[in-house]
């Protein structure tokens, strides 16, 4: 199987080459360059007519979509998800289980693993790259919309029990400061597990530690986040000062425009930069699809726990909480190109080259280069989605359309 693109605008890390080719064998990039492309013969050819071509996008942190949440304990809920989001760019992903109870959690780990055993068989999606685990074992204070009712401390019996029936686990955000939360993060490490201060109160004292103890990230800074902890007259940073001070600290952040003013998305790429940023969705069920304006969807498929769109972002019912968001990679892209103001191959670093790099992937995805996988997108001027090429096969055409 062969193909090559020709007469796009490639998106490299550091630059854009014009009117330039890209061919790809067997599913990984064997040449790219500018100019007249090679004429041989190939499986594919696909004219770009200048539009971008870029690698498709990496998110660490995705609930689900279309009506469908990774909780569901559905294979076709997975599919369903997976399929809204490969639409949206996202050519791999954590699927990612919020707070749950210890059998909800080992149920959406089987499912996964179902679902790798039998890839081959299924329609084209993302890649899954594993599971993210977002709790439960967080602050009650930051917990957001998490649910409180599901909210509890590290438990070395239950933890010990998921692990070992959970190859596929690659990262779990955690409250660092809580009782017994080092030691896990010391467990995971060992592992090879990334561990992410989540959904936490600590002080940046007790993320400092929480770092040297295998903490290398944070989950959606801002969001389910301490800062500046006041003490009477006295203040001490929290876990977004620590996430600032700390160089090597990388961050999820929610670029969807709603969940942070562009503002603050200028002042996280000013301090830490496009190598320690990655762009999530945290997209619900509700995510990735054309969702009207103050429908309400639930947190589960019980019909518990109510959640309302409103501005282009899900909201618990009081208004005080944002409950994720709906968005797509491709919508992270857009917001920080046009309403944040940052150069595109930096945009397109945060939300495919950084995320790989922190799964460890980056050999093998997250930017063009060849030898890597041709996991790769074509979006138009105004940065939507028109194309998607997985493994080197056009999977999504919306030029056609």
């Amino acid at each position: 199987m062969s193909l090559k693109i020709e007469h796009a605008h490639l998106v490299l890390p550091y630059q854009v080459l014009q009117d330039a080719w890209l061919i790809s064998r067997e599913g990984k990039i064997t040449a790219y360059g500018c100019g007249v492309s090679p004429q041989q013969t190939f499986s594919t050819v696909v004219d770009a007519k200048g539009q971008y071509l870029t690698p498709g996008f990496v998110d660490l942190h995705v609930h689900g979509g279309a009506g469908a949440d990774f909780r569901d304990g559905e294979e076709a809920a997975f599919v369903r998800a997976m399929q809204a989001h490969l639409a949206g760019g996202t050519t791999t992903m954590l699927a990612t289980v919020s707070s749950t109870t210890l059998e909800g959690t080992l149920e959406s780990l089987r499912i996964y693993e179902a679902m790798r055993q039998r890839e081959a068989q299924l329609p084209p999606l993302p890649r899954l790259a594993g599971v993210h685990l977002e709790g439960p074992y967080f602050s009650q204070k930051e917990r957001g919309a998490q649910d409180e009712t599901i909210i509890r401390l590290p438990d070395a019996a239950e933890y010990e029990r998921i692990l070992e029936q959970a190859p596929c686990l690659r990262r779990w955000s955690i409250a660092c400061e809580l009782p017994g939360a080092l030691e896990l993060g010391e467990r995971l490490h060992k592992q090879g597990i990334m561990a992410s201060v989540g959904h936490s109160d600590a002080t940046t004292a007790q993320v400092y530690e929480a770092f040297g103890r295998g903490f290398h990230s944070v989950t959606h800074l801002y969001s389910g986040c301490s800062v500046l902890h006041r003490n009477g007259p006295h203040r001490e940073g929290g876990v977004v000062e620590a996430a600032f001070l700390i160089d090597e600290m990388d961050v999820e952040v929610i670029a969807d425009g709603v969940h942070l003013p562009p503002d603050f998305l200028r002042l996280i790429y000013k301090i830490k930069g496009p190598e320690h940023i990655a762009l999530i969705t945290d997209s619900i069920r509700a995510g990735a699809a054309d969702v009207p304006e103050g429908t309400v969807v639930y947190d589960d498929k019980e019909g518990r726990r109510p959640i309302c769109i409103k501005g282009g972002v899900a909201v618990m019912p009081d208004g005080k909480n944002f409950a994720g968001s709906i968005a797509t990679t491709s919508r992270l892209v857009r917001t920080m190109v046009q309403r944040a103001g940052v150069e595109l191959t930096a945009a397109v670093r945060m939300a495919a080259l950084t995320p790989a790099r922190m799964l460890g992937m980056d050999a093998e995805i997250g930017s063009i280069a060849v030898g890597k996988r041709a996991d790769l997108l074509l979006l138009d001027s105004g940065l939507q989605v028109q194309g998607v090429i997985r493994d080197g096969k056009q999977v999504i055409d919306n030029r056609l359309n």
